[in-house]
C-alpha cells in the first residue's frame, strides 16, 4: 500500500504545519470553504476533519481503506477528534489556561478507524488487516467541542484546534486490539465457511454486532448490521471505544497522570483472560469469611467498613488503590467494577448509580436515540461484579442503655464478619435491554421537557403539608422516570439536599444534578441467571 507523492511529508514539516493551527478556530483555518456547505445543510458528519484534511494538509477526502497519509517512509492514518471539559469539572478550569486546563480535556466520542471488510475474501491475519494498517499509526488531531448542546455543523467553525499527537500502542494494546479483532474474525469465518451466497452470509449476519458487543475489549462494531428498508444492508465500522479514546486523550494531556494510575501487575488482552483470572481467584477465596480474608489478604481495615469488599477484591488482584474503578485496565475497557453484597437466597441488592445526565441532549428534538451518549454509555460499559453473601444477622439495634449498646455493636461486627466471598459474575446490557428499558426511560424523560410537563413533586405528610428535610428545603424530587415505575430511572446526587446544592435547571425547575440509575431489583435478578465465572 502506498500513498500518491501530495501525501507525503516529514514530521518537521508536519511539526510546522499543526503548530501553525493550534489555537486557531475551524472556521479560520477554513481555506477550502468547508463551511459554505453548511449554507444547505446544517448536519455534515465529519466537516471537522474535512476541515483538517482539505484546508490543513490540503488533500480531497476519500474513503479509501488505505491510510491517509506517509511520515518519513511510515503510512499514517489521520484522525480529527473533539475533546472537552466535563460538566463536573467546569469549577476546576475556572480561571485557567494552557496545561492547567487541558489536564481535564477528556475524549467526547470514540475515534472511527476503518469499515469492517465483508467481501471479496475474509482478512485472516490481523497485522495484514485493514484495521492495523489504519491503527498501527495515528495522528491524532483534537478540537475543542466548546459546547454541551448537540450543535449544527456550522457551529463547529468556533471551535478551537488544541492540539496533536502520534499515537502508536502499546505491546498490551495492540494485544487486546488483536484478540478484539479476531472475535469479529472468527465470527465472520463461521459465516463464510458455512454460506457459499452473499445473500445467505448477510442475512445470517443481521444483528451480529450486538451479539459480539459483551466480548469486545477495546473496539466497537458500529453502526449496527442491519437489512435497510431499500434492500441494501447497512454494513459496520471498527471504532476505538471512547472510554478507551478517553484513556488515550488524558493520556496525552495529563503528562503526570502514569504518576498516579494504577495498573494490574499482570493485564489482560481480553474478555476470557479476565474471566479465567477471576475464576482462579474465586477458586482461592471462595466461601473465605471477611474475619479469614482480611487475615489471609493483610486488610489494615475493620470489617465494619462500608467498602471492606472492594478492599478484599483490590487485595486479589494486587492492585494498589483505593477504589476498584481507578484501574485503569478497567477504566480504558469500560468495566464498571462494582461489588455486590446479597443475602442467601440473592436478593437485597441496592440501587446502582450509573451516569450524569447531560440535559442539553435530551432538548435536542432531533436527535435519535441510537445518536446519544446515553445509549453510547449503555453499549460500551460492561459490569464486573463481585458477589459477596451476607450470613450473619446484621441488623442494628439502637440501644439507650449505653453499656447495652456496646454489645449491640459487637454482635454486629461479629455477625458481619460471617459474611463469605462467593465469586465473579460479569454482564453487559443486551440489545433488549438498551431499546426497550433504556430507550422508555429516554423517551418519557425528553417527552416531559418537551411538552412542559416537568414540574416539582412534594413530598407531603399525612396533613397534606409540605415537609422539610434536615437542611432545611422541602422535600420531593423532579417527576422524572423513578424506580417504582423503570428499571433505568432519575435521581439526584449531591453532598446535601440544600437549595444551595440544586445546581441544575431544567424547564425552570431547579433540582440536584441528575444520575441514571439501575434498578437493585434488575440487577439483583439479571445476576441470578449469570452463572459464577
Amino acid at each position: 500500500m502506498a500513498v500518491t507523492k501530495d501525501r507525503k511529508y516529514t514530521k518537521s514539516y508536519i511539526y510546522d504545519l499543526l503548530e501553525g493551527v493550534k489555537g486557531k478556530t475551524l472556521g479560520e483555518v477554513d481555506s477550502s470553504g468547508q463551511f459554505s456547505r453548511t449554507v444547505k445543510s446544517e448536519k455534515i458528519t465529519g466537516i471537522a476533519g474535512d476541515v483538517i484534511e482539505q484546508s490543513v494538509f490540503k488533500y480531497e477526502r476519500d474513503s479509501r481503506q488505505e491510510c491517509d497519509i506517509e511520515i518519513d517512509g511510515v503510512l499514517t492514518e489521520l484522525k480529527t477528534t473533539g475533546v472537552r471539559i466535563r460538566k463536573s469539572d467546569l469549577n476546576k478550569v475556572k480561571g485557567k489556561s494552557g496545561y492547567d486546563y487541558n489536564i481535564y480535556l477528556g475524549a467526547k466520542e470514540g475515534i472511527s478507524i476503518t469499515g469492517v471488510t465483508f467481501e471479496p475474501t475474509i482478512q485472516t491475519d490481523f497485522v495484514a488487516s485493514h484495521f492495523w494498517e489504519k491503527a498501527e499509526h495515528l495522528l491524532i488531531v483534537f478540537y475543542e467541542y466548546k459546547s454541551y448542546d448537540v450543535v449544527p455543523a456550522s457551529a463547529y467553525a468556533d471551535f478551537p484546534i488544541i492540539d496533536y499527537c502520534y499515537n502508536t500502542f502499546s505491546e498490551n494494546e495492540k494485544g487486546q486490539l488483536k484478540a478484539d479483532w479476531e472475535i469479529v474474525r472468527d465470527y465472520l469465518k463461521d459465516v463464510y465457511d458455512k454460506y457459499e451466497k452473499q445473500e445467505d452470509r448477510y442475512e445470517h449476519l443481521v444483528g451480529f454486532t450486538h451479539l459480539l458487543r459483551p466480548n469486545l475489549l477495546l473496539i466497537e462494531l458500529v453502526p449496527g448490521f442491519k437489512k435497510r428498508s431499500t434492500g441494501g444492508y447497512q454494513k459496520p465500522r471498527y471504532r476505538l471505544k471512547q472510554t478507551f479514546v478517553d484513556y488515550l486523550v488524558k493520556g496525552h494531556f495529563n503528562k503526570s497522570r502514569g504518576d498516579v494510575e494504577v495498573q494490574l501487575k499482570e493485564s489482560f488482552s481480553s474478555f476470557s483472560e479476565l474471566d479465567s483470572r477471576c475464576h482462579k481467584l474465586t477458586e482461592m477465596y471462595k466461601g473465605k469469611t471477611f474475619v479469614e480474608l482480611k487475615d489471609i489478604l493483610g486488610i489494615d481495615a475493620d470489617v465494619t467498613d462500608k467498602d471492606f469488599g472492594a478492599k478484599c477484591i483490590l487485595k486479589m488482584f494486587g492492585a494498589d488503590c483505593k477504589r476498584l474503578n481507578q484501574i485503569s485496565d478497567f477504566s480504558k475497557a469500560g468495566i464498571i467494577a462494582k461489588t455486590i453484597t446479597v443475602t442467601p437466597s440473592g436478593s437485597r441488592t441496592e440501587d446502582m448509580k450509573l451516569q450524569h445526565i447531560d440535559f442539553e441532549e435530551w432538548a435536542d428534538r432531533d436527535i435519535d436515540f441510537v445518536e446519544s451518549n446515553v445509549y453510547s454509555y449503555f453499549c460500551e460499559h460492561s459490569f464486573l461484579c463481585p458477589i459477596f453473601c451476607e450470613r450473619g444477622n446484621t441488623k442494628r439495634i439502637k440501644m439507650r442503655d449505653c453499656s447495652l449498646q456496646k454489645k449491640e455493636d459487637a454482635r454486629v461486627v461479629t455477625e458481619l464478619g460471617k459474611t463469605t466471598f462467593e465469586g465473579f459474575k460479569r454482564f453487559a446490557f443486551d440489545e433488549k435491554f438498551i431499546e426497550e428499558q433504556v430507550k422508555r426511560t429516554w423517551e418519557d424523560s425528553r417527552a416531559l421537557i418537551h411538552q412542559n410537563k416537568l414540574e416539582w413533586e412534594y413530598v407531603l405528610d399525612k396533613d397534606g403539608q409540605r415537609q422539610k428535610n434536615n437542611s432545611g428545603s422541602y422535600k420531593g424530587a423532579p417527576n422524572f422516570p423513578k424506580s417504582s415505575g423503570y428499571d433505568v430511572f432519575f435521581r439526584g446526587g449531591a453532598n446535601d439536599s440544600s437549595d444551595k446544592a440544586k445546581t441544575e435547571c431544567v424547564n425552570g425547575v431547579r433540582m440536584l444534578p441528575q444520575f441514571f440509575w439501575l434498578k437493585g431489583s434488575f440487577i439483583a435478578n439479571k445476576l441470578k441467571t449469570i452463572p459464577y465465572l
